[in-house]
């Protein structure tokens, strides 16, 4: 068997188109190439969300600008206290976010969405009417009737600045009205230099090399992931045939770890690729997204675009897509745990199915546990990106969850102890239990039960919540534990010279050799009864074999017993009589 796998191995190494070993230089490039590779997706990442992360975040290029949560703090300070509450929408032009609108919630006369509606038409006609910038007049006059500061463009009405739109942002209505000609001036100016053809042809040279750079990105990125698949199919078919070679038997414990730790290091560089090119798709995905978001913002025509079809859209996306690359990355993790432990606790890469039910369900839960955080985080960003006040929902699911656990006690005490219960070792599938009045062999066993199968064949299921004391019969190990009643007339010495060779014979034999863990031992007289001597033995077994072997060592010793005449103990009476008993009958 080692010959055999050590052709194998030579056969791997001589391939080159299986063993990535055959070119020391081009392993050392390939894989500094992909760890840096990888720092460029990550870094892309990066970029994208800071780019798209904040949900104020006007358009590309702009300004920045009052920020509607800060205005919201201080309308507590300045509205008077007869409005319960008040309204906010921005006016935009092109993309770019003017000034904010502010109205009580209980207007129903003048609604905030009609208002804003009618001036950013207004601005969009204005902007889109190929004025002279020098001929450009804003002015803000009193009204007499409503004794209120109103904006004009050209002689033209455009709105009626209020007192709550001033007092929100700490001014007198006549100060902020002069603020705001300055900044519709200045804004009608922008959109009208950018509206010139000098200015769209150089947007669209810009736009160009945009998209020529985001397909030779894409270019980069569709070679790097073929590589990344190419090595995966390397390091599969490296563990497959390592699969295949199986070790032989006799072959020290070291090597065998050794061929063991391989393993597990080519499985979790599998898995390493396999997140590596989900990274590149990702990295894909956000090139041809952040390319078409900054081309749209480029031009006033579309700006609009980066609103209302990627600004909440791109920020969920990122979310779910952050959440998404952080959960494969917790599995990696785990996965990798897990390998150590198992590195760890096999021994001569012999299938154990404790231990793989221990370490596949400890996983498991860790996985689950880690993607349950992550999503209901990323849920909890995506509610507050699209403006779901979290404080109200995050009382109500305390309160929910509470009456759950109180519902639920049970099961998650099973859950738990089912957890503890794997996590100890204190039995697997495959093991004969004792659980208080009940015994079998363990057949199937989750975090919530355990299902047992008893001598007469009936399936018993006990949850797990249940389970206090267990007696693990079949653990690593087994022993018999023998005793035998002899009769006083016996030799001592003779019988248990006897026991000693019979225990050797059984020992030595190869159908039971591999099933008795050492030299069975014949521990002596154990005790003196009125029947007779009572002497011990105990055989170390293997796991699940201690009835067999106590069986055939029964029916050996009977056979032995009766060649050599020795009796078996049998208890005894003496009667005793007062008077003299005549048996003549005179």
């Amino acid at each position: 068997m080692m010959r055999t796998m050590s052709n194998r191995s030579k056969s791997i190494k001589a391939d080159p188109k299986i063993n990535p070993k055959i070119n020391p230089r081009s392993k050392y490039f390939g894989k500094k190439f992909s760890n840096i590779g990888l720092l460029i997706c990550l870094f892309i990442l990066a970029i994208a969300c800071s780019l798209f992360w904040n949900p104020n975040q006007g358009a590309w290029g702009q300004p920045d600008l009052p920020n509607l949560k800060w205005l919201m703090d201080r309308k507590a300070s300045s509205v008077s206290n007869d409005v319960a509450s008040i309204d906010n929408a921005p006016v935009k032009l092109d993309g770019y976010q003017l000034f904010v609108l502010t109205t009580p919630s209980v207007n129903q006369k003048f609604p905030l969405e009609q208002r804003v509606k009618g001036i950013e038409e207004e601005l969009n006609r204005i902007a889109n009417s190929n004025f002279e910038p020098e001929k450009l007049k804003v002015t803000a006059e009193l009204d007499e009737l409503s004794d209120q500061p109103v904006i004009s463009v050209n002689g033209r009405y455009l709105m009626t600045v209020t007192d709550l739109d001033a007092q929100m942002q700490g001014r007198d209505p006549q100060g902020w009205a002069n603020q705001l000609t300055q900044i519709i001036r200045d804004a009608l100016t922008r959109a009208n230099q950018e509206r010139q053809p000098t200015f769209l042809r150089d947007r669209s040279l810009i736009s160009i090399g945009i998209v020529f750079l985001v397909i030779l990105i894409q270019r980069m990125l569709s070679l790097w992931q073929k590589r990344l698949k190419s090595r995966q199919k390397v390091f599969q078919s490296l563990i497959e045939a390592k699969i295949d070679a199986q070790p032989d038997p006799v072959a020290i414990e070291a090597s065998q770890q050794e061929l063991l730790i391989e393993e597990l290091s080519l499985k979790q560089k599998v898995s390493l690729r396999e997140l590596q090119q989900r990274i590149l798709q990702i990295a894909q995905l956000v090139v041809i997204g952040g390319g078409c978001f900054v081309i749209f913002g480029l031009f006033p025509y579309t700006r609009w675009l980066q609103f209302f079809i990627f600004s909440e859209p791109l920020q969920i996306l990122g979310i779910l897509l952050g959440t998404y690359v952080l959960i494969r990355v917790s599995n990696i993790l785990v996965e990798r745990f897990s390998g150590i432990l198992q590195a760890k606790d096999f021994k001569l890469l012999q299938s154990s199915q404790r231990l793989e039910l221990r370490v596949s369900t400890i996983s498991k839960v860790l996985k689950n546990s880690i993607a349950i955080v992550l999503v209901s985080l990323a849920i909890l960003l995506v509610l507050s990106v699209i403006g779901v006040d979290l404080i109200p929902l995050l009382a109500g699911a305390g309160i929910i969850g509470l009456a759950i656990s109180f519902a639920a006690q049970g099961l998650i005490k099973d859950i738990i102890n089912g957890f503890l219960i794997i996590l100890e070792d204190q039995y697997a599938v495959g093991d004969v239990i004792v659980v208080g009045a009940l015994g079998g062999f363990v057949e199937n066993m989750n975090l919530r039960i355990t299902q047992i199968r008893n001598n007469e064949g009936q399936l018993i299921t006990i949850p797990n919540s249940a389970i206090v004391i267990v007696q693990n019969l079949s653990k690593d190990w087994a022993r018999v534990d023998l005793t035998i009643e002899v009769s006083y007339d016996n030799d001592p010495d003779r019988v248990l010279s006897v026991l000693q060779k019979l225990s050797q014979e059984i020992y030595s034999e190869s159908p039971w050799r591999n099933k008795i863990l050492e030299l069975p031992e014949v521990l002596g007289i154990d005790d003196l009864q009125h029947s007779g001597m009572l002497i011990r033995i105990w055989i170390k077994t293997a796991p699940l074999q201690q009835w067999a072997i106590a069986r055939e060592f029964r029916r050996r010793l009977k056979i032995v017993m009766q060649q050599q005449e020795i009796e078996i103990g049998i208890p005894r009476q003496s009667l005793r009589f007062n008077n003299p008993l005549d048996l003549t009958g005179n």
